[in-house]
């Protein structure tokens, strides 16, 4: 893969064996070059561009993730910041005033947690928005419950407090209609369990856990991957092993699938997305031993190639997102490092184009994405530890 710079932005061509027609966007002419491969010129959106960055919380804490959601249900989004990891700290709700600024800030956490992330999302089907919080041990993970005016005081805990927990995912696993706990743990030991948590009740909250895999994880993500309706797995290894995709059968069982990525991987994070446009979903990772920032490009159903790196592997990558930031239907990459600004690549047509966005203060260990302002346009709420969080606000300039 070739890297044009241009000032703090680039773009990033990918190999030309593996173009081919974009099948999302109905906005494209796709045309045949020399028969050798397809290529496309698409009518997209512009890329935006980004204005900030606007302080959310102030004051350095041990931020490890963000999200942007209406909490309160007024029809504006707030953000949410997950603060602590190995040790307590304030989840802190920030309520939106619908132009990039906040009216209120309000605590989570009662007592302070050893936070991760705090997901959200309407658990048990009453129309609001509730929250799941991971934390690492010895502190319970639990759900808050929204009483419909943003009041969480209905706190239900879940799993074992000794979990060595590190960020959840929301998602329902078996189709009935209620999201589901996906726990992943980072253990020192090869028998250290990652946990799925069933959602088995509408009228009061209940899950029911059991053991998914060994060994150690700090992120899972669900994605269809074979495109058979049915949610998957994946599960990159943290600590020096293998990566795998989990099978689903669609009742929330999964079984041990392909492996993707070397056999002492230390990833932190992996993502699913279409990277190019062929219609199968490619692997995103990061490694933050090697360090860098890696594509696996699934060539046949359950086939990942034996990887493209993205960046230029001297800086630390600590975070992992994906969302369409420029509005083109296809899933965009962001990527949070150590003591450096963070890249976005943004998954044109035809190729990646690489945008910095940020200063190198402290250590990005997630990402929020909504419309903040409500302008239409995405912003990204960036979360570090040891540095101030930042909102950036999109801008897309049509003209």
């Amino acid at each position: 893969m070739e890297i044009e710079s241009y000032a703090r932005i680039g773009v990033l061509n990918r190999k030309t064996e593996r173009l081919s027609p974009m099948k999302h966007s109905s906005s494209l002419y796709c045309f045949l070059l020399a028969g050798l491969f397809s290529a496309c010129t698409a009518q997209e959106p512009p890329i935006p561009g980004y204005e900030g960055p606007i302080v959310v919380e102030g004051e350095p804490r041990l931020s490890a993730n963000a999200e942007v959601v209406d909490v309160t249900g007024d029809g504006l989004n707030d953000i949410i910041l997950a603060i602590g990891r190995h040790w307590p700290g304030p989840n802190l709700l920030f309520t939106g005033d619908g132009q990039g600024g906040f009216t209120a800030v309000d605590t989570l956490s009662f007592p302070q947690d050893r936070s991760y992330s705090v997901s959200a999302v309407d658990l048990d089907a009453d129309g609001d928005i509730d929250l799941v919080v991971s934390n690492d041990r010895p502190d319970p993970k639990y759900v808050l419950l929204n009483d419909g005016s943003g009041d969480f005081s209905n706190r239900v805990e879940f799993g074992d407090p000794m979990w060595p927990t590190r960020n959840i995912t929301v998602s329902d696993l078996n189709a009935d209609g209620l999201p589901d706990i996906v726990v992943a743990n980072r253990s020192d030991a090869p028998e250290g369990d990652n946990w799925v948590c069933m959602n088995t009740s509408s009228t009061a909250f209940a899950v029911a856990c059991a053991a998914l895999s060994s060994g150690s994880a700090t992120t899972i993500a669900v994605a269809d991957m074979n495109a058979d309706g049915f949610p998957d797995l994946i599960i990159p290894y943290r600590d020096l092993g293998q990566s795998h995709v989990y099978v689903g059968d669609g009742t929330g069982a999964f079984e041990k699938g392909p492996s993707f990525g070397p056999a002492d991987a230390s990833f932190r994070a992996t993502e699913a997305v279409d990277l190019n446009h062929d219609g199968l979903l490619d692997l995103v990772a990061i490694d933050d031993g090697k360090p860098y920032t890696m594509a696996f490009y699934q060539t046949n159903a359950f086939q990942f190639d034996e990887g493209h790196q993205l960046d230029a592997g001297d800086i630390v990558p600590y975070a992992l997102y994906v969302a369409d930031l420029d509005l083109n239907g296809a899933k965009d990459v962001i990527v949070g490092y150590r003591d450096a600004p963070s890249i976005l690549y943004f998954n044109r047509a035809d190729r990646l184009v690489q945008v910095a966005i940020g200063d190198s203060l402290g250590a990005t260990y997630g990402f929020g994405v909504g419309d903040v302002n409500h302008d239409g346009v995405p912003d990204i709420v960036v979360a570090r530890s040891a540095a101030s969080d930042v909102l950036f606000l999109g801008k897309i300039d049509h003209e």
